[in-house]
């Protein structure tokens, strides 16, 4: 990973390199969190946000006719539990293309790998979930990663249910999906809410760009195939801001007290 003098949403690069390379021997609960500083996910309290109208734009393109493959994920299983649902390390994974998408992020290509769900929301606002997310995962030539978070409400039906309803449980073979819009999962320039965080499954890899934008739709009947694959859920707990600042572009919102206008199913 370069050492220049990029920084990374105001954070030398360098140092947020030594950080992720020290989380290998934290020896006591102290030292941990000190060698991983800049965890996710995180609890979004809008008065603790920036909000700026000159913040650097994310841009994401993506293709809208793809073929896509879900894939259940299987972590390790010590207990030997065999097929079936296991909890916060699993998920639903959907791969795509080698050139399905990317996002560009000052003047950096981000290349779209992958993108899965939680159940609950892994970030929350004021401490409120919402019933899913989804994470769409970027990754530079130089390694870097970069996730666009979006929090999913019941409302319309969007093109996410064509995989939400039909999933593959844990030991079934890939799904195939054929002419799949990934234009239609989040706008081409969102508002975003920005931070520096990490991976939130093992081994919870630093630094990740983040960035969260306002919250997208899908129908009941998706959120329910999901959350009945995951009855116990799987997201991570959400883990202490220290001192990271919260940045989000003019007019960026994300109330889940409000519900999305819309069809139900």
């Amino acid at each position: 990973m370069p050492t220049t003098r990029r920084t990374l949403l105001g954070a030398p690069l360098a140092a947020t390199a030594a950080a992720a390379v020290s989380s290998t021997v934290p020896p006591t609960a102290a030292s941990a969190v000190a060698a991983r500083p800049h965890q996710s996910p995180i609890d979004v309290r809008p008065g603790l946000v920036r909000h700026r109208d000159d913040l650097d734009p994310l841009v994401l393109r993506y293709r809208r006719h793809v073929p896509v493959s879900v894939r259940y994920v299987t972590r390790d299983d010590p207990d030997g539990g065999g097929c079936q649902a296991r909890g916060a390390e699993e998920t639903e994974e959907v791969d795509v293309p080698e050139d399905a998408g990317h996002a560009l992020y000052r003047g950096e290509r981000y290349r779209l790998a992958q993108f899965h769900f939680h159940t609950p929301s892994e970030h929350t606002v004021r401490g409120r979930h919402a019933p899913l997310e989804m994470h769409l995962v970027h990754q530079s030539e130089a390694g870097l990663r970069l996730v666009v978070g979006v929090l999913l409400l019941p409302g319309a039906p969007s093109e996410a249910d064509r995989i939400l309803r039909r999933l593959p449980q844990e030991c079934d073979e890939p799904i195939e999906v054929d002419d799949f819009d990934l234009r239609s999962l989040v706008p081409a320039r969102p508002r975003t809410l920005r931070y520096r965080g990490s991976l939130t499954t093992e081994p919870y890899t630093e630094p990740v760009l983040w960035f969260l934008t306002e919250p997208q739709t899908c129908s009941r009947a998706g959120i329910r195939a999901f959350q009945a694959t995951f009855p116990d859920g799987d997201s991570r707990d959400t883990q202490p801001l220290n001192g990271r600042v919260l940045r989000a572009d003019t007019g960026w919102a994300a109330d889940l007290r409000r519900r999305p206008t819309g069809a139900a199913d």
